[in-house]
């Protein structure tokens, strides 16, 4: 049996570069990003902000007509070396061109509210580009990047669908789809722009997850860790079918919960009443969970359009279907003026280690 607690994932990294008058000089790059996990209602990693209604292209920070309450991860300037015209060629070598703190004194917590998970607890930070690629070196980004970016050497083609574990769907379509009945889809944008580099993420979160039972127990599950102060790579962003296979620390089961302010907001708008749809009190502690695992399947960054989504698993209890899709632009001049949108996809499926 797998339960699914961090499920599809579209990343959208938003730039905005400012051209020089020759085309081989340096370009001051304004970096910020957005990065969405979806399980049912939007969440936005790190925490900041609720879910509001909003419209236009993800350039804006809109993804799927949703955005976070207090926008993104803030901008940070930077210079870039860019060769060539029409998409111009760039390298971004400062591994934090966009960060946003997190640590005790950021914590925040925002409901879930999707019949397994309650709450996120995040004490997430977030920094990026990681300054290597998987192939090592800069993150470079350029035009045929499906071809000529060594992170991408098993990428047969600009446009591809894959299904984890091995990139095979069942069917051409996509209705069903491999073992983990989860598929990303990457169309290819005019100029087949992109490369790979990766988000960095620290601190920890704590998931909540509901677990069934008669009241139902609820679980607390770290997400991240303490021990280790380096950033991680996350999955969405980094080389042609990049995986890894996390595992998650124990949880402590309590005997039941009480979310004692329901949400009355509709799907898509801030919570409402304020400190709704979270957990308020807890029964006595049961015991720990031994800890889960976490598979990982992530893909590089692109101006065209990536589609993740996840069908239900085949146990009645599972999540229902999710799926992101979000496209890049790249509104370039040939002297490298204009604004630049990445996107990059990713899935997860959690399972208890021992039904692997």
């Amino acid at each position: 049996m797998m339960r699914r607690s961090m499920l599809p994932g579209a990343v959208a990294l938003l730039g905005l570069i400012l051209g020089a008058a020759n085309a081989q000089a340096g370009r001051t790059l304004s970096m910020s990003g957005e990065w969405f996990q979806n399980r049912g209602p939007l969440v936005d990693i790190p925490a900041n902000g609720a879910p509001v209604f909003c419209g236009g292209p993800v350039s804006t920070g809109c993804l799927n007509g949703l955005q976070p309450l207090n926008g993104g991860i803030p901008a940070v300037n930077q210079l870039v070396s860019a060769t060539g015209t029409g998409p111009a060629e760039f390298e971004i070598t400062n591994n934090f061109a966009f960060f946003l703190p997190g640590g005790a004194a950021n914590r925040q917590t925002v409901p879930v509210g999707i019949p397994t998970v309650i709450q996120l607890a995040s004490q997430f930070s977030l920094a990026g580009p990681g300054l290597t690629s998987m192939a090592g070196g800069p993150a470079t980004f350029q035009a045929n990047a499906w071809a000529n970016d060594p992170g991408q050497a098993a990428r047969l083609g600009p446009n591809f669908t894959w299904c984890p574990p091995n990139g095979a769907c069942v069917t051409a379509g996509l209705q069903t789809y491999g073992a983990y009945r989860a598929v990303m889809q990457y169309t290819a944008g005019p100029n087949a722009f992109g490369g790979t580099m990766s988000m960095m993420l620290r601190d920890t979160g704590v998931v909540s997850i509901n677990i069934g039972g008669i009241p139902p127990k609820v679980l607390h599950q770290l997400v991240g860790g303490t021990t280790n102060p380096t950033f991680g790579p996350q999955m969405g962003g980094g080389g042609y079918a990049n995986y890894r296979l996390l595992t998650l620390a124990p949880g402590p089961v309590h005997a039941s919960f009480t979310v004692p302010t329901p949400c009355t907001s509709p799907f898509g708008q801030a919570p409402t009443p304020p400190g709704c749809g979270v957990i308020g009190a807890q029964g006595p502690f049961l015991f720990n969970l031994p800890s889960s695992q976490n598979r990982d399947w992530g893909m590089p960054w692109t101006t065209g359009t990536v589609r993740v989504r996840n069908l239900p698993g085949p146990v009645p209890a599972q999540d229902p279907a999710t799926t992101f899709s979000v496209m890049g632009t790249d509104s370039r001049t040939s002297l490298g003026r204009g604004q630049i949108t990445l996107v990059a996809g990713a899935t997860t499926e959690r399972s208890n280690g021992a039904h692997f």
